[in-house]
């Protein structure tokens, strides 16, 4: 299992952390825990949708849908250079989002792994 947390670039103190994203390798699953003390607007689009509706356990379907809006998708015209800056024999949603750190150019969050 591979723990996240997602921070926001823009916030310059300790407590820029608005989620945590983890990872089950066997399982192929995600899933992300927003606290109950972050506001729904501080959080990345999905995430926030989802936390205004009281979701705050997020299973895997839609943290799975968090992780692909962050990463190029498997169709890009120019995935075979992408992969190879990466360093990448194959495509893989989650090594994407881990050579990246999460980051798009949607808004300023990023991922940090926590042991």
């Amino acid at each position: 299992m591979r723990k996240f947390l997602i921070k926001d670039d823009n916030v310059i103190s300790e407590t820029n952390e608005y989620a945590s994203l983890s990872y089950d390798e066997d399982m192929d699953e995600y899933h992300v825990s927003i606290p109950s003390s972050v506001n729904p607007d501080d959080l990345p689009a999905i995430l926030g949708l989802l936390a205004r509706k009281g979701i705050r356990e997020i299973e895997d379907k839609w943290a799975r849908r968090f992780v692909r809006e962050r990463v190029v998708p498997p169709d890009r015209q120019n995935i075979g250079m992408i992969l190879r800056d990466a360093g990448m024999g194959y495509y893989s949603e989650f090594l994407l989002l881990v050579y990246t750190s999460g980051r798009c150019a949607m808004d300023e969050f990023y991922i940090e792994e926590i042991e």
